[in-house]
Parts: structure tokens; C-alpha cells; sequence
């Protein structure tokens, strides 16, 4: 009877020791908030109006191309600028005769 007491009372204090630890944040049930998000970024969004698309991030810089209305936009970053206006760094289909391709540039969505 000692014997078994000790078995069951061992079995339970292994199966805490072996179980309990998984529920804890370093353990692998619980699942990490990074990979519940959704990546918003790089998904394509639809231009609403004509805007330029810039070289880099400033109202200075020279204009890539003029993106018109209804033209695919896939952002690729959002930037912060020191005087607090936004800027997204986007990827734009552009076509130049029978050629499809690419164009990269800055986009401040505060004036455009």
C-alpha cells in the first residue's frame, strides 16, 4: 500500500513538472502576439486620387512618375518624419509602352 501511495504521489509531481512548464510564456502552448497579426504591409491597396510618387522622403525631391486614380499600391514602409507627417514607401505597377514594371517611391499621405 506504501508503494502505491508513492507511485501515484511521484506520477502526479512528474506529470506537474512536465506539463505545467507548457503553459508558461517561455513554453510552447501559448501562442506569440507576433504571429496572431496580420501583415497589413505589402498587402496592395487601390489609389483614390492621382498623387506623385518622389524619390525620397521630402517635399524637395524630384518626382519619379505621376500614379493615376485607381492604380495598385503596395506599401512596403510607413515613415514618421521629424515634423510628424507620414510618409509610405510604396511599390507601384507602372507601365512605360508595352513594358510592366515596377517603380519604388516615397509617398506623403498627409498632402496627397
Amino acid at each position: 500500500m506504501n508503494f502505491i501511495s508513492t507511485f501515484i504521489v511521484w506520477s502526479w509531481l512528474l506529470c506537474i513538472g512536465l506539463i505545467a512548464p507548457a503553459s508558461l510564456p517561455a513554453g510552447g502552448a501559448q501562442e506569440s502576439i507576433i504571429q496572431n497579426r496580420t501583415n497589413n504591409i505589402g498587402s496592395p491597396i487601390i489609389a483614390l486620387k492621382e498623387f506623385n510618387l518622389l524619390s525620397s522622403a521630402s517635399n524637395d525631391s524630384s518626382v519619379l512618375t505621376r500614379v493615376k486614380q485607381g492604380t495598385p499600391v503596395s506599401v512596403i514602409k510607413v515613415w514618421v518624419g521629424f515634423d510628424s507627417s507620414k510618409w509610405l514607401l510604396v511599390n507601384v505597377l507602372c507601365q512605360n509602352f508595352d513594358q510592366l514594371f515596377y517603380r519604388r517611391g516615397w509617398v506623403n499621405i498627409r498632402e496627397s
